[in-house]
């Protein structure tokens, strides 16, 4: 298959999943960047150029609503079939760099949307991609700034206190900037909602992820329709937790994607502080993760919007193919597999504000994977990717290692992966 070039030409997988429904016996027509149409493949006009994906469904580009990017990722989203992302915590040049170039050159990496930094109290929880605030006045001046650079979003971490938050999400909702919250201990979840926060990062406020087993699950689900009804967005990020409570698992040694991470990360990964932690911890991180997927499922139930999100390249997380994980563990947690792909494709796009995105409609922008196989059945075959369109073009796998391969000759010196690489690093000893 060649480039598309503005000739119209059509993809005829074995099923269609428009981002909302499973459909078969139809056609995507593309022409230069965009989808013309989705048509009965019986249709479709003789002497058509069709192109059939036997045995695929096709899908609309996944968006990964939760990511910290370093360059060395970006190859890795596009061999997944990811084509939007949200950083949610970076240095702000540096993403609004990366972001231009994307949006330039799409076969560089995925739609970038972006949040600077992570807005924090008194202290920066994480130094180099965060930034402290001594007062709400502080935080009102860092969400001007982010206005006036141009970044997406902005988001709020751990040290925030109550007057902090109201007084961000009065300014964000001046300046028109939505707002998403990872929030710490200072501050619950009716509070921060109170204040004006619509979107809550890793189920903060509703459990906790070292004693969210202790959690009352029954108390959560009878505040998950207030929840929905102030229409709170949960963005789970159930893969992270996961992988930190099971860092001693071997079969991630032998993830055969991880050939996207570049080696200086996936030594990160060996020597991160979890794994050789109290034991106790570790196995309350564990029974906290299936605490996450009961209240998660709570939620849903209720109706609160959730999106997905992966928080890569924390460890074991591989860009792009972390995300597909997230959703299989969105499946076990109780959404209906339908559910869980629209939190990484329409539900995302409606909730980030991507007109053009996550659907396979006519006029969307023609960002599309195929799978092999039926993931309305069964959510595992995500990873199963035969082909990634980017913009109406097909994506040269070859092209994505070699990109992939080229950064990882270097060492990496974004700030997200100087941050990873300094965490990891020991202490040092005396002689």
């Amino acid at each position: 298959m060649t480039a598309a070039g503005e000739a119209r030409w059509a993809l005829v997988p074995d099923a269609l999943f428009d981002g909302e429904r499973l459909r078969r016996a139809h056609a995507v027509v593309v022409e230069g960047e965009r989808v013309v149409g989705v048509e009965g493949v019986g249709a479709l006009p003789e002497g058509m150029d069709v192109h059939h994906l036997d045995g695929c469904t096709l899908l609309p580009g996944l968006i990964d609503c939760h990511t910290h990017l370093s360059d060395w990722m970006l190859p890795a989203f596009l061999a997944a079939g990811v084509t939007a992302v949200r950083d949610t915590g970076n240095d702000p040049a540096w993403i609004l760099q990366r972001r231009e170039r994307t949006g330039a050159d799409p076969m560089a990496g995925p739609d970038i949307l972006c949040c600077g930094p992570l807005l924090d109290g008194s202290a920066a929880f994480w130094p180099g991609i965060g930034r402290p605030h001594a007062d709400a006045a502080a935080i009102r001046r860092s969400i001007d700034e982010m206005a006036e650079r141009g970044t997406d979003a902005v988001k709020l971490y751990v040290h925030l206190t109550t007057d902090q938050i109201g007084a961000a999400a009065t300014q964000a909702d001046r300046r028109g900037l939505p707002l998403l919250a990872h929030l710490g201990p200072s501050v619950d979840l009716a509070t921060a909602v109170s204040a004006g926060v619509r979107e809550v990062q890793h189920l903060t406020g509703c459990v906790h992820h070292v004693e969210g087993w202790r959690t009352n699950v029954d108390e959560v689900a009878a505040s998950a329709t207030s929840l929905a009804s102030a229409g709170v967005a949960q963005c789970p990020t159930l893969v992270v937790w996961d992988r930190l409570c099971r860092l001693n698992d071997t079969a991630f040694r032998h993830d055969r994607r991880d050939r996207w991470v570049h080696p200086d990360i996936t030594a990160v990964w060996q020597r991160f502080p979890h794994r050789s932690g109290e034991v106790a911890d570790r196995l309350d991180r564990q029974r906290s993760v299936n605490t996450m997927k009961r209240v998660l499922g709570a939620l849903a139930g209720a109706g609160c919007t959730v999106i997905a999100g992966s928080d890569a390249p924390f460890p074991h997380l591989v860009p792009g193919f972390s995300l597909h994980d997230e959703l299989s563990l969105l499946v076990d947690a109780g959404l209906e597999p339908v559910a869980a792909l629209a939190s990484a494709t329409s539900v995302a796009a409606d909730h980030l504000g991507l007109a053009e995105a996550g659907r396979i409609r006519r006029g969307s922008i023609a960002d599309m994977v195929a799978v092999g196989g039926d993931p309305c059945d069964d959510i595992c075959v995500l990873s199963d990717v035969r082909l990634v369109l980017r913009r109406g073009r097909v994506v040269d796998f070859e092209a994505l290692a070699t990109a992939a391969a080229a950064e990882f000759a270097r060492p990496p010196e974004d700030p997200f992966s100087r941050l990873m690489i300094d965490f990891a690093e020991p202490p040092s000893r005396g002689t």
